[in-house]
C-alpha cells in the first residue's frame, strides 16, 4: 500500500493520553523517538506517523542498501547491503553509495526551480546568455547569481539514512511556523502489524518523503492498493441503505513482528451512481463491479487507486436537506439553490466518513485482474507461536496501539 497527499501539515494538540512526539528511553539505553503529524488534505485528515530507535550512548549502525551499478559488460549489477556506523550517519563517505529508494528526504525548494537553476548554469557554461525573463523566472538578477542560488537550493535537499533524523527534521519545520499555509506533496506507505493479544491488525501511514508543493496545487489523498477478492468480496446488501457496494479483500502486507507478509483485511467502497446520473456514469459503476466479480472458488487480484477519505465530505444538496418553506420558496423561484449553498458557507458537509473509495485502475493491471494460487487458508494469521522462535518480542506490550494507529 503506497500512497501519496498533497496538503498542509501540522501537529496535534497535546493531551494526556496522545503526544504528537515522544522520546522514551528504556533501560538497555535504547531509545524510542515518535512523531505524530496532520495532513490536512481539503475535507480529509490523516495522521502519519514515523518511528525511530538508537541507543542514547550512539552506538550501533545504520543498516541500508547501495546503489546498483553496471558492469564492464553493461550488465545491470543489483545494490547490495551496506552498514554505516550510527555515530557517522550524516558523515560518511559512504553516504554517496545509499540507494536513492533507502533514502528519507525533506525538500524545501520550490517546484522545479532547482531543476531550472541546474539548466540556466549549463546554459551559461555552453556561452548562451539568459533572457531577462528567465532571470525573472529564477527569482535571481543576473547570471553571476546562478551558481550561488543553485547552492542554497541544493541545501535545501535534506536527505537522511535513518529515521531518528528525519523524525527530528519534521518536527523542526512544524515548530519553526515558516511553513503553516505551505502544501506538501508526500510520499510513503502503509505499515502494518498483527496483535496476537488483540487479534487485528493496526495500520499506520509512514511518510518517506516530503516536497514543498506549489501553493495552487491541487489538494488530494490517494492509495494505490492490489486487492485481493473471491466470490464473496463484492457486498451489494448494502446499496439502499448506505449507496454504495462495498468490496472486503484482503492486501499481503510485510509485519516486523513477523519477518514476513501477512493478510491485511481492507475494504474498498464504490459509490452508486445518482438516479439522475447519465448513462456512462451508471456504466461505469456496473463496469466496476464487474471487476469484482468472481464465479469459482479461486482468488484474484486487482490493483486499484483509491481516495482516502477521512473527514465530513462535500455532498450535493438534496430535499431531505430542505425545509418546507425552502422548497416553496424555490419552487416558487423565490430562492435558488445556490443562494442556499451561499447561506450555509458555499459548501454543504455530510456525515464524516472514513474509507477508501474506488477512484481507477492501477497501472500494471491494464490487462484486467490476475488469477492467483491464494487459498482462504492463506488469509489467515498464524498465531506468532507457531511462526516465530521462541522469545520473540511482542511489540504490542508495552503501549497502547489503539491510540496510535488505525484497527483495519
Amino acid at each position: 500500500m503506497n500512497f501519496e497527499m498533497v496538503g498542509k501539515i501540522s501537529l496535534g494538540k497535546e493531551t494526556e493520553k496522545f503526544k504528537p512526539y515522544s522520546e522514551t528511553t528504556y533501560d538497555s539505553g535504547w531509545v524510542k523517538r515518535r512523531i505524530m503529524f496532520n495532513v490536512i488534505c481539503g475535507d480529509n485528515r490523516h495522521l502519519l506517523t514515523v518511528d525511530a530507535g538508537a541507543f542514547a550512548d550512539g552506538h550501533g549502525d545504520v543498516y541500508t542498501f547501495s546503489k546498483g551499478s553496471v558492469d564492464a559488460n553493461g550488465n545491470k549489477v543489483k545494490g547490495e547491503s551496506l552498514k554505516i556506523p550510527f555515530k557517522d550517519r550524516l558523515t560518511s563517505p559512504k553516504l554517496a553509495e545509499v540507494a536513492e529508494f533507502k533514502k528519507f528526504i525533506f525538500d524545501l525548494e520550490k517546484p522545479n526551480r532547482r531543476y531550472k537553476l541546474e539548466k540556466a548554469a549549463e546554459k551559461i557554461k555552453e556561452g548562451t546568455s539568459l533572457t531577462a525573463e528567465e532571470l525573472k523566472e529564477l527569482e535571481i538578477e543576473s547570471e553571476a547569481d546562478v551558481k550561488s542560488a543553485l547552492e542554497k537550493s541544493n541545501k535545501k535537499r535534506h536527505e537522511f539514512i535513518s529515521e531518528w533524523d528525519f523524525v527530528e527534521f519534521i518536527k523542526k519545520v512544524i515548530d519553526s511556523g515558516k511553513y503553516n499555509d505551505k502544501k506538501f506533496y508526500i510520499k510513503g506507505s502503509g505499515n502494518y502489524q498483527y496483535s496476537d493479544k488483540n487479534e487485528r491488525v493496526y495500520e499506520s501511514y509512514v511518510p518517506t518523503r516530503i516536497y514543498l508543493a506549489d501553493e495552487d496545487a491541487e489538494e488530494y489523498c490517494t492509495a494505490t492498493i492490489n486487492v485481493l477478492f473471491n466470490r464473496e468480496s463484492l457486498d451489494d446488501m448494502s446499496v439502499e441503505e448506505k449507496g454504495k457496494y462495498y468490496i472486503n479483500g484482503y492486501m499481503m502486507q510485510y509485519d516486523n513482528n513477523r519477518k514476513a507478509n501477512i493478510p491485511c483485511p481492507v475494504t474498498i467502497t464504490i459509490p452508486v451512481a445518482s438516479e439522475d446520473a447519465n448513462d456512462k456514469d451508471k456504466k461505469r459503476v456496473e463496469a466496476i463491479k464487474r471487476k469484482f466479480t468472481v464465479e469459482d472458488e479461486t482468488w484474484k487480484e486487482l490493483g486499484v487507486v483509491v481516495k482516502m477519505l477521512n473527514g465530513a465530505q462535500k455532498v450535493e444538496i438534496t430535499d431531505d436537506m430542505l425545509t418546507d418553506e425552502q422548497k416553496d420558496d424555490l419552487e416558487w423561484g423565490l430562492i435558488t439553490l445556490d443562494d442556499i449553498r451561499a447561506e450555509l458557507g458555499g459548501s454543504v458537509y455530510g456525515e464524516r466518513v472514513q474509507e477508501y473509495q474506488f477512484d481507477k485502475i492501477a497501472r500494471g493491471f491494464t490487462k484486467g485482474r490476475n488469477d492467483t494460487v491464494y487459498t482462504d487458508d492463506d488469509m489467515v494469521i498464524r498465531p506468532i507461536e507457531e511462526e516465530l522462535p521462541e522469545g520473540t518480542e511482542d511489540l504490542f506490550e508495552e503501549e497502547n496501539a489503539d491510540e496510535d494507529d488505525d484497527e483495519i
